[in-house]
């Protein structure tokens, strides 16, 4: 009868190991959801900024010289990037990624 309850005390061990690691998994979880979540928010609101400077820098790129090109490409290389960015973001929120 010992055998029985030795045994069931390892088993009881390990439920509540498993519940331990399954809580702390689930904190970490909800940890990597609030930070897309801030991703999210910080690079639709830069993606808001930049489109508002791409027109009067493309206006500029076509009577200005390199530095005023240079400027508009830059800004059509963030936009591209941070596109990528809310993607991943909304792709890793809705358990895609």
């Amino acid at each position: 009868m010992t055998g029985k309850i030795r045994g069931s005390g390892v088993m009881q061990a390990n439920a509540d190991h498993i519940r331990k690691v399954l809580g702390e998994l689930a904190a970490l979880a909800y940890q990597c959801d609030e930070a897309e979540l801030r991703i999210l928010a910080r690079a639709t609101e830069r993606l808001e900024q930049v489109n508002l400077l791409i027109e009067p820098a493309r206006v500029a790129a076509l009577s200005g010289g390199d530095e005023e090109r240079s400027a508009y490409e830059a800004l059509i290389a963030e936009r591209g990037v941070l596109e990528q960015v809310i993607a991943r973001a909304k792709r890793a929120l809705n358990g895609e990624g």
